[in-house]
């Protein structure tokens, strides 16, 4: 009896792996479960034109047959593209989600002008000769001995630049920083700020607010609990 029941469930296990091997055969050779449909999410500066011809997904090709980390590494060479995910929707889509870069400061160099993120990537480039977008000339100009995703300064001071409040973001012309530790805004009317460093950005941004109710043209919080002014 037992022998029988064993019988049985070798035949019943060797069933489930052929037609577990077969849906996978049909699933990969056939049409049945084929890209249809692409979606992309998250574009804004990009196109979907651009976002579709870097990935190079033909519709009607088997889900299975996709290989999705080539497309995404195609997708990501686009310069205004900071990350991107593709995966496979079953039973019939593609769903490409794309983060893009956020403009932060601008760089001057002797002939161009260079747009960063927040890790200090510069993924546009403009001659100096040229008008620049409107959303990009409001950005402060960043000095800085070697700005670029590396530096341990860009990668300290950007991310503060990204998280200000509108009240200073929008009177914000010019960061200077010559180490992680120095960091100093130029503000509309010819006002400056002694930042320090990159830490408490919440609260020397709350500090610079109550301070510059008062009449002054230098400001420092590199001390928020000791803000100074002159």
């Amino acid at each position: 009896m037992s022998s029988m029941r064993s019988s049985r469930s070798i035949w019943w296990a060797l069933g489930v792996v052929i037609v577990a091997g077969a849906l996978a055969t049909i699933a990969y050779f056939t049409p049945l479960m084929s890209v249809r449909s692409i979606e992309i999410t998250g574009t804004n500066e990009v196109s979907q034109d651009q976002i579709l011809s870097a990935a190079a997904i033909a519709k009607g090709r088997p889900l299975l047959q996709v290989n999705t980390a080539p497309a995404a590494q195609r997708v990501a060479a686009i310069p205004d593209v900071a990350q991107v995910r593709i995966q496979r929707s079953y039973p019939s889509k593609i769903v490409i989600t794309v983060v893009e870069r956020r403009p932060v400061v601008k760089v001057a160099t002797d002939t161009q002008i260079h747009v960063l993120d927040k890790t200090g990537v510069a993924y546009r480039h403009y001659d100096k000769s040229i008008t620049l977008p409107p959303e990009l000339s409001k950005l402060p100009v960043f000095s800085t001995p070697n700005p670029g995703p590396a530096d341990p300064t860009t990668k300290a001071v950007l991310p503060v630049i990204a998280d200000l409040p509108p009240f200073i973001a929008g009177q914000l012309l010019e960061v200077n920083a010559s180490s992680p530790v120095d960091i100093e805004f130029v503000l509309r009317g010819n006002k400056t700020v002694v930042w320090g460093d990159s830490t408490r950005t919440a609260d020397k941004a709350e500090a610079l607010r109550l301070i510059m109710t008062r009449k002054g043209s230098n400001y420092n919080v590199s001390s928020p609990e000791y803000p100074a002014y002159r």
